[in-house]
């Protein structure tokens, strides 16, 4: 059986903003065979075993004090020892580190993944270390800084998202990773918060990602 952690945020949990209730300030989850790493699992069968390690509003490097204990380095380690031995680590942050306060540009938000990469290149108890997947996440909306969460994500948001596929291509390829852009999805952002992915995009992402996993896994 191949070991397959998905580690990532919103994105990756499954964060259903159709549900928003604006009294208890979030939504609920979507159920496991509707987001991603439910579908992969579905898609590649009973020989894959896929490890969610997702969590809202999880960062790469930076310390959120609105939303504590959700640093994604340290989870990282936590969780590559935890599931450890890893055939493959999926890798897909980043949009969290655009809101404004953090003040970083697209490059360092990138220069912080690449550390996650280094820190997943890693053996645990001499098993052989994991092969890497990088996800760039799809932009966000234009209009993000007028939508659901405005307050948080600034108007350079969307300039800075834009730019994440290039900048993960190359840190994947410098790494030996295997790479996807959501951007190359066409993904319909909800019109709402303009940042959760709706269930069709997260079908669209699952077939990819599946596939992905085969080219890497079994070749």
């Amino acid at each position: 059986m191949k070991n397959i952690l998905c580690f990532g945020d919103s994105n990756t949990w499954g964060y259903d903003v159709t549900t928003f209730n604006p009294e208890i300030g979030s939504g609920q989850r979507m159920p496991f065979d509707v987001r991603w790493p439910g579908r992969v699992q579905n898609i590649l069968g009973s020989e894959y075993h896929i490890i969610e390690d997702a969590l809202n509003a999880r960062t790469v490097m930076n310390q959120d004090p609105y939303f504590p204990h959700r640093l994604g380095i340290a989870g990282l380690e936590a969780a590559l020892d935890a599931h450890a031995p890893l055939d493959l680590v999926i890798l897909k942050l980043g949009v969290n580190e655009l809101k404004h306060m953090f003040n970083l540009t697209a490059g360092m938000i990138a220069f912080g993944v690449e550390k996650l990469v280094l820190a997943a290149k890693k053996s645990y108890y001499n098993y052989p270390e994991p092969k890497i997947l990088v996800i760039a996440p799809h932009p966000v909306s234009p209009n993000i800084h007028n939508d659901l969460f405005g307050f948080s994500f600034g108007p350079l948001a969307y300039e800075k998202s834009c730019q994440f596929g290039a900048l993960y291509k190359d840190l994947a390829i410098r790494n030996g990773c295997g790479f996807i852009d959501c951007a190359d999805l066409n993904f319909t952002l909800n019109t709402l918060d303009g940042l959760h992915y709706s269930r069709e995009d997260h079908a669209k992402l699952a077939d990819v990602v599946a596939a992905k996993i085969r080219e890497m896994l079994e070749h």
